[in-house]
């Protein structure tokens, strides 16, 4: 059986049910007649069935036949597919990926996984969409991201988790004012607050928080811009919030400092990496779905 679907005798076949007999066949392949014939019957032998009706202008497919032809061209298209899926793989086509993440990474994982893709894979671009959270699943769903990074809550219908990874709300000030330790609730919240507005899972979290501790919020400013947070914290003009893996490092860049809370005051926060459940990835997509996965994996440098 297993001679029949590997050996030249698919490729016989196939050219048989094309020319109509045997000797066509030959003819068009540049072989013996005989060769052809020798292989025909060896496998009708073997299955235990006539392919052929052997009539006298030719030859027609038995219903045995019928069902082999079908599923040896099934098989060859298939081995087409597989073979421009390695090619690419080896990096000799193009590609693009289209991921959709949240703001809240922006600055940070995001730039981190997409570098790491784009140094092993230079020929495939990338296309990246900053998205509020239930708009990332969408995108998703109806095809314009390959892969989504969100914070929306679980479940989440109609996608495939690959990986999660937990953040944590941490509290933005300026590096002057940072003082060793935790950031309490109360001492977070007497200060004037820049606060992210809805499109971020951030503002859930901040609103969660205040809500289980009876504080009243101060913001002075609403926005949709985490660096814009970032950049008021720094002028003084109050706290911000920010989240970040567990062992990110407490200092950032530019006179910034990231302050835990205390356990048990912030909710956590999960980044879920997700593709449609009924879609199968193109292979550029498989590969950066790899490269994400290994980030992922892979603990942040404290």
């Amino acid at each position: 059986m297993k001679r029949v679907f590997f050996s030249r005798f698919s490729n016989y076949l196939d050219e048989i049910v094309r020319q109509g007999s045997v000797r066509k066949a030959a003819d068009s392949l540049h072989i013996s007649a005989s060769a052809i014939d020798k292989q025909l019957i060896r496998a009708e032998d073997e299955l235990g069935v006539s392919l052929f009706e052997r009539l006298p202008r030719g030859m027609r497919l038995t219903s045995a036949g019928e069902v082999l032809i079908h599923r040896l061209r099934g098989w060859h298209k298939d081995l087409a597919s597989i073979r421009r899926e390695i090619d690419e793989l080896q990096g000799l086509s193009r590609g693009e990926v289209r991921v959709a993440a949240p703001q809240e990474i922006a600055s940070g994982l995001l730039p981190q996984a997409l570098a790491a893709f784009s140094r092993d894979n230079p020929r495939i671009t990338l296309q990246a969409t900053v998205a509020e959270p239930e708009r990332i699943r969408q995108m998703v769903l109806d095809g314009q991201a390959d892969l989504g990074l969100t914070f929306s809550p679980m479940p989440l219908p109609g996608v495939t988790v690959a990986r999660e990874m937990v953040f944590l709300p941490r509290a933005v000030v300026p590096e002057a004012e940072a003082t060793p330790g935790q950031m309490p609730l109360d001492r977070f919240f007497a200060r004037p607050t820049v606060v992210p507005d809805a499109s971020t899972h951030l503002r859930d979290i901040m609103d969660i928080a205040a809500a289980r501790s009876k504080i009243r919020r101060a913001p002075v400013l609403t926005t949709n811009s985490l660096e814009l947070m970032r950049a008021m914290v720094r002028a003084g003009t109050g706290y911000g919030m920010a989240a970040a893996q567990p062992d990110a490092p407490l200092q950032g860049a530019e006179g910034l400092a990231f302050l835990p809370f205390p356990r048990g005051t912030m909710p956590a926060m999960t980044l879920s990496l997700i593709t449609a459940t009924d879609r199968t990835l193109p292979v550029a997509a498989i590969l950066a779905k790899r490269s994400f996965e290994a980030v992922f994996d892979t603990p942040p440098v404290a």
